[in-house]
């Protein structure tokens, strides 16, 4: 309300699906443009300056029963119990026990939503010791030194099945819904597809664009505010855009807790104790052990001649050694209908972990427009005049023989 109060035009239920400029490849589009899709049709919206403030999302590994309804992120827990009021679990059983966890379990507790458990691989609370006194002053049971094994139930969630690092150890929790609370990654889609320098971030363990002190991206005129930004940043984006001179470029740093740790221990313990028959993509049906030996998708019949590697050759020193559209070409991991917002993540670290190499050593894999799966038919240009309709597939004849 105080946004649309201060005249702000606010788009609900809208999806931005793109953003293009000028370039080597598209030298007409002249003024910027967003492209936006909602119930009402597509919109290519102008814009002088670009500011990307697109948050986080759910990192969510995968585990047996993964796809049945009630597992879920710990964000979109919590939008379910504090935006929306819709939540209908009864007993939630909670894996990790990051901030994101705590935050989750404080939502539930204050709406006397049992927690029937938490699961950490670890041997402490990752939230730290405050954290820790309050989850035991709830009363919560934490399992320590476990992961899940599966989720039980036929069509939803009706338990859990824990299993010990070491395999030695298992029992059952009786829960309705899983939260899934390892980390929350950053949505880079749109400016990775729009060309900005990208780093990788052991703090967000993601890939992330590279800014400046005043969030300016590599691309004119296109800025991006990080997770947990300061003010100090926002205000000198703010200023920055509206005329304030360009300062010495310097990389902004921000000082978070490692998530690459947390999310490596979690998927290397999942690997351990759950096998490689483990679907690892849900849209294309990739099991680990597909994926980690690269075999190519299914419905090809037949797996490859010789042992393949996704490793560049290559003379450079700083290129990446390891590229994950290669690997995403030879196995599908990545190309569904989500568009690897499932698998990638924990593709990228099953890699890190395969190889034996760090994470700013592995290509990411890239993102392509449109970027969220739409309709074609909301996006489509309805200005074509029947004769274009009639004659396009002709243009290229028409071209050779011009």
């Amino acid at each position: 309300m105080e946004c649309l109060e201060s005249g702000i035009d606010v788009r609900l239920s809208t999806i931005l699906w793109g953003a293009f400029r000028n370039g080597e490849n598209s030298i007409h589009i002249g003024t910027p443009k967003a492209g936006l899709v909602s119930r009402e049709g597509n919109e290519l919206l102008d814009h002088d300056v670009l500011v990307i403030a697109s948050g986080v999302r759910d990192f969510v590994p995968s585990f047996l029963g993964w796809e049945l309804p009630g597992v879920f992120g710990a964000k979109a827990g919590l939008a379910l119990l504090d935006y929306y009021g819709v939540f209908e679990g009864e007993r939630v059983l909670i894996l990790g026990t990051s901030d994101i966890a705590l935050r989750l379990m404080r939502s539930l507790r204050s709406k006397q939503i049992t927690v029937a458990g938490v699961v950490e691989p670890g041997s402490s609370i990752a939230a730290g010791p405050e954290a820790a006194a309050w989850i035991e002053g709830e009363g919560i049971p934490v399992h320590f030194g476990k992961v899940i094994a599966s989720a039980k139930g036929k069509v939803a969630v009706e338990g859990a099945r824990l299993v010990t690092l070491d395999g030695t150890g298992s029992e059952e929790i009786a829960c309705d819904s899983i939260a899934v609370a390892v980390a929350t990654l950053p949505n880079v889609e749109l400016p990775a597809a729009m060309g900005c320098g990208m780093r990788f971030s052991t703090e967000l363990a993601s890939w992330v664009p590279e800014v400046s002190i005043q969030g300016e991206t590599s691309v004119d005129d296109v800025f991006y505010l990080a997770p947990k930004a300061d003010e100090a940043m926002i205000e000198a984006m703010l200023a920055r855009i509206s005329g304030a001179a360009r300062a010495e470029w310097q990389p902004s740093s921000l000082t978070l807790a490692d998530a690459s740790s947390y999310i490596q221990q979690w998927i290397k313990s999942l690997h351990q104790t759950g096998g490689p028959d483990v679907i690892m993509c849900q849209c294309e049906s990739v099991t680990r052990g597909e994926f980690c030996h690269l075999e190519p998708p299914k419905y090809l019949g037949q797996g490859m001649r010789t042992s393949q590697t996704p490793t560049n050759q290559t003379d450079n020193p700083h290129a990446p050694r390891l590229d994950q559209d290669l690997v995403k070409r030879m196995t599908r991991v990545g190309m569904g209908h989500c568009q690897g917002k499932r698998c990638r993540d924990e593709a990228a670290f099953t890699l890190v972990q395969r190889f034996g190499i760090d994470a700013e050593d592995i290509r990411p894999g890239s993102y392509r427009f449109p970027l969220r799966p739409v309709d074609l038919s909301l996006i489509a240009d309805d200005d074509e005049t029947d004769d274009i309709r009639l004659n396009w597939q002709m243009w290229p004849y028409e071209t050779r023989n011009a």
